[in-house]
């Protein structure tokens, strides 16, 4: 039926409406969805989270097809928000509004506001049955019983603006005049304007109209129209007219496949505001759908309380946005249809929730100290000696350019440490060369020279591919080389020197000090745990024996470590390490009849990391730590062996986006304990079982403040103080076992068995067997 267009009161309109616009289906039927009283629920348990994909939410498909539930689950309902709806009125007892229309309403088609042809006492009631369906769409109670609105829970402030006097549905425009004005004095957020006129000057007419909402600061959508035209309505087109940022969305229709409905109109000239949504047989509820059942309801009529809904949900999460920038974050977030970027048909695409609720154009966060910072940029990388509390941060708040307030897993940014198993390929493998050669230089000095290659080619499959397709020879071109050399000098009879570079300073350590060599293989077992592993190092070792019975050592090391990227020659003017870490300790050995006894006193500076963690610019670290070591022969063919070492650290650091406001009583360990028996079998050999912890916190805590909340209506982030623990809840052990038989002129054989235990690594413990062999001949 082709509705009159009446002139009252200055121009009249049509409204896009259920008779032909949205009914052209003519589909009516009710939809009956069976509801037996359910049994009494039993007690509920404590809640969990919500789930919002409920056969509720299913059962209005345009829901999903505008992709709404991330804005549920991220607590939007519409809570705390008004949406305006002028048209015909609305079911009033219908319990899918109950206690949600807004007490404001009011019949604007009476005598004293817009009088009508003939008098008719308010009313409310939705006699045309066309703005029932659209409040439904808009905000149905999410009740378990039909279908729920996109924003359930905005109040709905009704204007009911027809004519009953007129033989066709009519809206008055004086009455639409007046439902704008008194939506700006209540305050609503955003205003469905499901209707629509071709009549000359309604263009102009609704130009102002919208001007007037854009200055109340209220969201409008209006309808496109239904006559399948190339442009929207006239009344639609007054959008495209009010000055400056838009407030105003022009929406048209799109069936279920997201192809344009064959009665909408176009966008046309007014594609750079235009959305389109669900619009045809949409399920809804109707003046007289009996309760639990549903009716369909098409048009431009339907589709654009789609967008009034959308518009209520951001306003409810945000509500200190401003209309200009709902609509603009709602065109920017649509899902391109039909031609690539903005057309004149779907114009900025098809409405998406979901990405309206998320960032735009990146996020970033603040310290409590105002700087800003890209939570993409904090990074971090815990060591081993570190427990896994770090990671569990937790959220912190991000803000997008919008200055909406989003949640982002500091703890996820930062990595846990990887779990310190024994590489049995790494330090074993075949395709591991290893070169030795040592010159002496005159009675009082010794040069070496070690050179270890490692085929990457022959391990690494993507290597190995990657050289041959670049026409190198892999064995060549996939070889990670590096030389290492040691010099060492006799002073005098009672005083040596020696200094080496591409050694790290464990090693150097060991290898200097006959009496901290064992037979264990894993490297926190008779370790100084707080030198470091880098072979990018400088170490220097100074002895003096001063007595027969006692010695003194001296240990100076400079390590440092690149960006795995930078393997490049660099002038010595530009340093590109990312973590430097310097030694100083001095070592006292006392010898006396079966027991070796060693005290060391050492201070580690760190820039960088801290114990080899890394959070990110201006960290940096200082320890000061204590060891003893003991060695005691108790028997004939027995000997005992204990090392304690402990530290305090004094750290800081600028990373993880200024957060951290420092660590408190950071104290670290280290042990190795084992027994020792000789001849056990066979003369010369030797059998050996021990335990090692690796160097961990033993207490400390990292303090915090975070940015852990946002006062929506301030846009003010909020602060919390927080303290993590950052000891490990269990500890760390290395457990291994060995055997070496001494096979005389065959040379020896060497059994060891290795099982490790990880704390709070979240992996199952690791054991390792290692037979090795070798000859003289």
């Amino acid at each position: 039926m082709k509705l009159r267009v009446a002139r009252k009161l200055g121009f009249a309109l049509l409204l896009g409406i259920c008779a032909a616009a949205c009914a052209s289906n003519g589909n009516r039927a009710p939809t009956p969805v069976p509801a037996p009283t359910p049994p009494p629920a039993p007690p509920p348990p404590p809640p969990g989270p919500i789930d919002f994909d409920t056969t509720e939410y299913r059962a209005q498909p345009g829901l999903d097809q505008i992709n709404a539930l991330p804005a549920y689950e991220q607590g939007a309902l519409g809570q705390n928000t008004i949406t305006a709806i002028i048209d015909t009125g609305i079911d009033r007892g219908n319990p899918e509004f109950a206690g949600r229309i807004h007490p404001q309403s009011a019949d604007l088609v009476v005598v004293g506001v817009v009088g009508p042809g003939e008098a008719r006492a308010p009313s409310l009631q939705d006699e045309d049955d066309h703005g029932t369906p659209v409040a439904s769409i808009i905000g149905a109670e999410r009740d378990d019983v039909a279908v729920h609105g996109v924003a359930p829970t905005t109040q709905l402030l009704i204007f009911r603006a027809d004519d009953d006097s007129a033989d066709e549905e009519t809206i008055l425009g004086a009455a639409i005049s007046e439902g704008i004005t008194r939506a700006g004095n209540i305050g609503a957020d955003v205003l469905n304007l499901s209707l629509g006129s071709d009549e000359a000057g309604a263009r102009s007419d609704f130009a102002s109209l919208l001007t007037r909402t854009k200055n109340s600061d209220i969201v409008t959508a209006i309808a496109a129209g239904n006559d399948s035209d190339a442009q929207p309505d006239e009344s639609a087109l007054g959008a495209v007219d009010v000055p400056g940022a838009p407030a105003t969305i022009v929406v048209g229709a799109v069936d279920a496949a997201n192809q344009l409905a064959s009665f909408s109109n176009r966008a046309g000239a007014a594609q750079d505001i235009f959305l389109v949504a669900p619009g045809v047989l949409i399920p809804v509820i109707r003046t007289d759908t009996p309760r639990g059942s549903t009716e369909f309801f098409s048009g431009s009529s339907a589709s654009t309380p789609h967008v009034a809904g959308a518009a209520a949900l951001l306003r409810s999460l945000w509500p200190s946005l401003t209309a200009t920038e709902v609509v603009e974050i709602l065109l920017d977030s649509a899902t391109d249809l039909g031609a690539p970027g903005t057309d004149a048909a779907f114009g900025r695409g098809l409405l998406n929730v979901g990405a309206a609720v998320s960032p735009s154009g990146g996020v970033t966060t603040s310290s409590a100290d105002g700087i800003a910072s890209d939570p993409g940029a904090i990074t971090g990388q815990l060591s081993p000696a570190f427990g896994s509390s770090v990671t569990d941060l937790g959220p912190i708040v991000v803000v997008d350019k919008y200055n909406r307030d989003f949640r982002y897993d500091l703890g996820a940014a930062i990595n846990d440490a990887a779990p310190d198993i024994y590489d049995l390929e790494a330090h074993h493998s075949p395709y591991n060369t290893h070169a030795f050669a040592t010159k002496r230089i005159g009675e009082n000095s010794i040069a070496s020279f070690q050179l270890v290659s490692r085929n990457r080619s022959m391990i690494d499959l993507a290597a190995n591919r990657a050289a041959s397709f670049q026409g190198a020879d892999p064995q060549h071109h996939t070889a990670d080389n590096r030389l290492a050399f040691a010099f060492t000098n006799r002073l005098s009879n009672t005083q040596t020197m020696t200094v080496a570079q591409g050694f790290t300073p464990r090693a150097v350590d060991t290898i200097g000090l006959a009496k901290r060599e064992t037979p264990f293989l894993t490297r926190s077992s008779f370790a100084d745990g707080y030198l470091s592993q880098s072979t990018n190092s400088l170490v220097a070792v100074a002895k003096r024996k001063l007595t027969n019975g006692m010695s003194l050592d001296i240990l100076l090391s400079y390590s440092f470590e690149h960006e795995p990227e930078e393997f490049f020659v660099a002038p010595l003017s530009i340093d590109h390490s990312t973590r430097k870490t310097s030694n100083l300790r001095v070592g006292w050995n006392a010898f006396t009849g079966g027991a070796n006894l060693r005290f060391e006193q050492g201070l580690r500076f760190e820039e960088g990391a801290i114990l080899e963690a890394t959070f990110g610019d201006g960290t940096a670290a200082s320890t000061v730590y204590s060891a003893v070591d003991a060695d005691w022969r108790t028997g004939k063919n027995w000997r005992l062996k204990a090392r304690y070492s402990a530290g305090y650290t004094f750290a800081k650091t600028d990373g993880l986006g200024n957060f951290i406001d420092g660590f408190s009583n950071l104290m670290t360990s280290q042990f190795s304990a084992a027994i020792i028996r000789s001849s056990l079998i066979a003369k010369g050999d030797s059998f050996w079982i021990g335990v090692s912890q690796p160097l961990q916190i033993e207490t400390g805590a990292l303090t915090s403040t975070l940015p852990t909340g946002f006062d929506k209506i301030t846009e003010e982030i909020i602060f919390s103080s927080r303290r993590t623990p950052l000891a490990p809840e269990r500890r760390q052990l290395d457990f291994e076992a060995g055997y070496t038989l001494r096979a005389g002129p065959l040379g020896d054989i060497d059994f060891n068995l290795i099982h490790q235990t990880f704390g709070e690594a979240g992996i199952a413990p690791a054991t390792t067997a290692l037979v090795r062999g070798g000859f003289d001949f």
